[in-house]
């Protein structure tokens, strides 16, 4: 994919917008206490900043609505068709509790990722650059496990990284970003305590 500047279908992702916000409902960011769908919308407005089509921007917006809310893959292909459909369905985790261990659970996400089209690996990117200085910045004990996983992710995703290298490449700053703020807060930290 080049970098060229799609005509976006604006009603299409105002309906998207409006979905994410009525399914997420009063949900919360864990860190801020911001309404959910404002991450949904800085996800969405990552792909209009890497030139994304209609359909990815649309998946952008409902990207978490499967994996946290009460929507099903079925409504979205009606609400929005099979090709934003597809790429929410694949950035949704499909690891659950019952699949064991966190590391074990990351693990079966990373490799159904890394089968996903450059299109979800787009979306996926978005939510990485969206989510990481959040959780660096208010925990950094749940950081120093979510950063390096979303750097295997990030390794993982080969297609993305061949297809769109630009915004592979601004998700992989955020991590090695992350990976650095980490180790600046845990050194601050033990000079204070020295």
């Amino acid at each position: 994919m080049t970098m060229q500047q799609h005509e976006l279908d604006l009603p299409k992702i105002r309906a998207a917008r409006e979905f994410a916000i009525k399914r997420h409902g009063d949900q919360k960011r864990e860190f801020t206490g911001e309404p959910y769908w404002h991450h949904c919308g800085r996800v969405a407005n990552q792909m209009i900043r890497y030139c994304a089509s209609t359909e990815i921007v649309v998946a952008a917006w409902l990207h978490d609505t499967l994996e946290d809310t009460d929507a099903t893959y079925n409504e979205l292909v009606k609400e929005f068709g099979v090709e934003s459909a597809d790429i929410v369905l694949e950035v949704t985790n499909v690891s659950r509790k019952e699949h064991g261990s966190r590391p074990m659970r990351k693990r079966l996400d990373r490799q159904y990722l890394t089968g996903a089209s450059w299109r979800g690996q787009m979306v996926k990117c978005g939510d990485t650059i969206d989510n990481i200085p959040s959780i660096v910045e208010h925990n950094v004990k749940f950081a120093q496990v979510y950063v390096p996983e979303k750097r295997e992710l990030m390794l993982s995703m080969i297609t993305i990284r061949q297809t769109c290298y630009p915004i592979w490449a601004a998700a992989w700053d955020v991590v090695i970003a992350g990976q650095r703020s980490i180790a600046e807060q845990l050194i601050d930290a033990r000079s204070s305590a020295a």
